[in-house]
């Protein structure tokens, strides 16, 4: 711990707000994981706090200090570094909102409210003149999904008497109207194959830390809102679920197979997040201990692995101005110990052993089996399709013969190392604390 909090303090160097933010939210995290098989389960008036809300806060509060260690250009540049950090804060207040209360009203302000520091972080310091259309993209998909959950909320409220979900056991029927208009948001926002448009024009566009946050902790509300309202809609829930499934796991192998024809890094990553986000829905469809456990393991994986993979998108494009899977290659001749990270994020990615996700894949194999055969096959073909364009990206941006007007590539530097190091060591150590807890 003491090593830790040396590192930790050493990022007051950076002088101004930006260190002492970033210091702060590294020991916040680490006391939090610290304190994480020993926290309190329960409901304590509008808060929610369970072994879910725990790590998905954690995660957010960790993500949010890596975000920012990686845009430390926007602080040098001088680019209104303070409305950035304020935005970053502001996402992490609401993102903390979303997973501690058990207050429908109060989860939608904070579920939609998360739109816009996103929104401005994309509008301001986005790459391309296109990011003004991802924005709008990303703010449209989302509101206008999110508008049927406010009617459903304004009918539970009216109907139960009360905003706590958790009274929803009460519940005498459900309709169809009901179930899809709470479910439609979440799926959106996961998002499920076929509501996933907004996602890699967001990515895309979107600065690294953007892309960090969205995809490290954004996309886990869609999931953290399934696993919250399905055990309460089970009898349409058991209506639904062969479609739910059937669109998770075909969407699932559509974006794998997209992500094999991508030529861009950066729109790579993001499809592979809506075939991670696929087997997400198919464990929380199941509605069963192991099926809730696979996605809560592939969500919290997903969060720190996507993460550092655009952390490492983002630091080639900074050296290279680049991310054209058609220029960059052979880095590993250029800058062969960042080989190593695009190595260890590449196979973390395709569920390698002993990594989380593996666990959670093993986890939704059980639960396909006692489910529909066909659907075995289908998870395998996930697996396997992520695989493929996991060693398509990393064989073809680490080997062959470099560009010679890209040759001149430098290593990363201690600050992308420790970055890099922070995704990789909590993604390493969830494994044997998760697979204890759910044992």
């Amino acid at each position: 711990m003491l090593k830790f909090l040396f590192i930790a303090v050493s990022l007051f160097s950076l002088t101004g707000h930006w260190g002492v933010l970033i210091s702060f939210l590294l020991v916040i995290s680490f006391v939090w994981g610290l304190s994480m098989e020993n926290f309190n389960l329960g409901i304590v008036g509008l808060a929610q706090l369970d072994l879910l809300s725990y790590l998905l806060g954690f995660l957010s509060v960790w993500i949010t200090a890596l975000m920012l260690m990686m845009s430390l250009s926007v602080k040098v540049s001088k680019n209104f570094p303070a409305v950035f950090s304020g935005l970053s804060v502001g996402m992490l207040f609401f993102l903390l909102m979303s997973f501690g209360t058990s207050d429908l009203i109060i989860f939608y302000i904070s579920f939609e409210a998360t739109l816009i520091p996103i929104f401005l972080l994309v509008m301001g310091w986005g790459y391309q003149p296109e990011r003004v259309s991802a924005s709008l993209y990303l703010l449209f998909y989302t509101l206008a999904a999110s508008l049927p959950l406010l009617l459903s909320i304004l009918w539970v409220s009216s109907e139960e008497m009360s905003l706590d979900y958790t009274f929803f056991w009460k519940a005498r029927s459900t309709s169809v109207l009901l179930f899809w208009g709470m479910v439609l948001a979440f799926l959106v926002k996961l998002p499920v194959y076929f509501g996933h448009v907004w996602l890699p024009k967001a990515h895309v566009e979107a600065p690294v830390a953007g892309s960090m946050i969205l995809a490290g902790v954004l996309l886990k509300l869609g999931g953290y809102g399934l696993v919250r309202v399905f055990p309460y809609l089970e009898s349409k829930l058991s209506e639904s679920s062969s479609l739910l499934m059937s669109v998770s796991v075909v969407g699932g192998v559509l974006a794998s197979l997209i992500c094999i024809r991508q030529t861009d890094c950066k729109s790579l990553v993001a499809y592979s997040s809506v075939a991670h986000m696929a087997l997400v829905l198919l464990g929380v469809v199941t509605n069963t201990f192991l099926g809730v456990a696979g996605a809560v393991v592939i969500m919290i994986s997903h969060g720190l692995c996507s993460s550092g993979l655009f952390s490492l998108v983002g630091m080639v494009y900074e050296r290279l101005g680049t991310r054209s899977l058609v220029l960059i290659r052979g880095l590993i001749s250029m800058a062969p110990i960042s080989s190593m990270w695009w190595f260890l994020f590449s196979v973390s990615n395709m569920a390698a052993p002993p990594t989380p996700n593996l666990l959670g894949e093993i986890y939704l194999f059980i639960v396909s089996l006692g489910w529909w055969s066909g659907t075995v096959l289908l998870v395998g073909l996930l697996s396997f399709m992520a695989g493929a364009y996991n060693l398509y990206l990393f064989i073809t941006t680490q080997h062959g013969g470099e560009i010679s007007s890209l040759s001149l590539m430098s290593d990363f530097s201690f600050r992308e190392h420790i970055v890099l190091f922070f995704h990789m060591g909590p993604f390493i150590l969830l494994f044997p604390f998760l697979s204890h807890f759910f044992s």
